[in-house]
């Protein structure tokens, strides 16, 4: 082979391995959007950030998950954006995002369907009056999926955590970005005016934290978080720079937890990367006020047009 041809050769190999890698990272972002790609200088130093992510939970969704990927079939993920790490919070906290991911090669669809954290729902051991995120602060992560895999008739593979705090970590590795902002307001001392606007590491927190000034309530502020977030990924695809990738790689490594492992993530990689086709649900409550606390009581039949659809995602029988 002449010396053109290796030359050609190699490159065309070290081509392929940042594709693949372009994946791997988009589907750790995918509670951020689904399409996100990010590239690491080292396989070596993705791999490590990838085993200080994972920690296994006692969780049976019914199904052979780790068979289920493998073999290229639709699986679930519940994602949790939780409030530990903000403000200076190190206790375990509350979920406050919460969304169910269903990704489905053969119809290259990820769905994406928000529930809304103030869900009243009924937790064994703690009475039938709670909130969906009392489920995390009882029982961690495996109280959150069960309760939720309850509640929805989904089986829930697999989970990601990230707490809130590593928003102000990625912003200040990614630095400002552009967002619409539909709603005028002013939180913790800081005004955004409606429009486009400006969001950095000094006010991401303020942005996306607010909900009381909202008559949408935390239905507003999950259409904040996700704007942010879309932004933040839109970012990532721009950034150069081995230092920039470093402190992404140190953001996501402190701020995440998954069950899912490094060997599934590269499976995911090559089977699943066509599902970019993002489908938004959002199950929708009305407020009510029950013993002096106030609930998102979801209407039966909307809890059941949205249970429907997951599992049509899923490939389940209704």
């Amino acid at each position: 082979m002449a010396k053109d041809e290796i030359r050609r050769h190699h490159h065309h190999h070290k081509k392929g391995k940042r594709k693949v890698w372009k994946y791997i990272i988009a589907f750790l972002l995918i509670f951020f959007a689904v399409d996100a790609v990010i590239i690491f200088k080292m396989y070596s130093d993705a791999k490590q950030a990838v085993d200080t992510t994972y920690k296994k939970v006692k969780h049976d969704s019914g199904r052979d998950n780790a068979k289920n990927i493998k073999e290229g079939k639709p699986f679930s993920i519940l994602l949790l954006g939780t409030d530990t790490g903000e403000y200076g919070r190190t206790y375990r906290g509350r979920s406050d995002s919460i969304m169910v991911a269903i990704v489905n090669p053969k119809t290259e669809t990820t769905t994406l369907a928000s529930i809304p954290r103030d869900t009243k729902v009924a937790i064994p051991g703690h009475g039938f009056n709670n909130k969906l995120n009392a489920a995390y602060a009882y029982d961690g992560v495996s109280g959150a999926m069960s309760i939720i895999q309850s509640y929805l008739n989904v089986p829930i593979d697999h989970y990601i955590e990230m707490n809130m705090g590593g928003l102000v970590q990625l912003s200040s590795a990614l630095g400002k970005i552009k967002v619409n902002n539909d709603l005028d307001f002013t939180n913790l001392g800081v005004h955004f005016p409606k429009g486009e606007i400006t969001i950095d590491k000094d006010n991401i927190l303020a942005f996306t934290r607010m909900r009381h000034e909202d008559p949408r309530g935390d239905y507003g502020r999950q259409k904040r978080q996700r704007e942010v977030l879309a932004g933040l990924v839109k970012k990532i695809t721009t950034v150069n720079g081995v230092m920039k990738y470093q402190d992404i790689l140190s953001a996501l490594s402190s701020n995440m937890k998954t069950d899912i492992t490094f060997d599934q993530m590269k499976t995911i990689a090559s089977k699943y990367r066509q599902a970019d086709n993002v489908k938004q649900l959002q199950l929708q409550g009305d407020s009510q006020m029950i013993d002096g606390v106030s609930y998102e009581v979801v209407p039966q039949a909307n809890l059941n047009k949205v249970s429907a659809q997951l599992r049509a995602a899923l490939e389940l029988k209704n």
